[in-house]
């Protein structure tokens, strides 16, 4: 096989979306790129979410072919893990202002990381590499 990916960008969805929008741009440094009324595209260097409203009943979906459309709320079951440099930076920048699921700290798996919860429950896990 020789096509490449490229990047990731997950989307999630959220109950609020001014509050999300809100959450990343003043919490976690993210920029607005788009904005519709149930859908909003959020950015820092090279990371992308974007976050969507779902719908809450089945018979409101406009296309019956996108199951898609159709979420009555948050499912996502891991994490998502954001690779950084200077995490120790971005640490002190967020840990008073956040949930923090797991504080920052070394792993036996040559990462110092940290994760922390989003508005929405989500958990994002911010790391850097110290294997060298």
């Amino acid at each position: 096989m020789n096509s490449k990916l490229k990047y990731l960008s997950p989307i999630l969805w959220t109950k609020d979306l001014e509050q999300t929008i809100s959450f990343y741009e003043t919490v976690l440094g993210f920029k607005k790129q788009t904005q519709f009324p149930n859908f909003a595209s959020m950015t820092r260097d090279n990371v992308e979410i974007m976050f969507v409203l779902p719908i809450d009943e089945p018979e409101d979906c406009k296309d019956p072919n996108n199951k898609e459309e159709f979420f009555p709320r948050p499912q996502l079951t891991g994490s998502i893990y954001i690779t950084t440099e200077k995490v120790d930076e971005l640490w002190e920048f967020v840990k008073d202002k956040v949930k923090i699921i797991s504080a920052i700290a070394d792993r036996e798996y040559w990462m110092r990381d940290f994760s922390i919860a989003d508005n929405n429950g989500y958990e994002l896990v911010f790391g850097e590499d110290i294997s060298k």
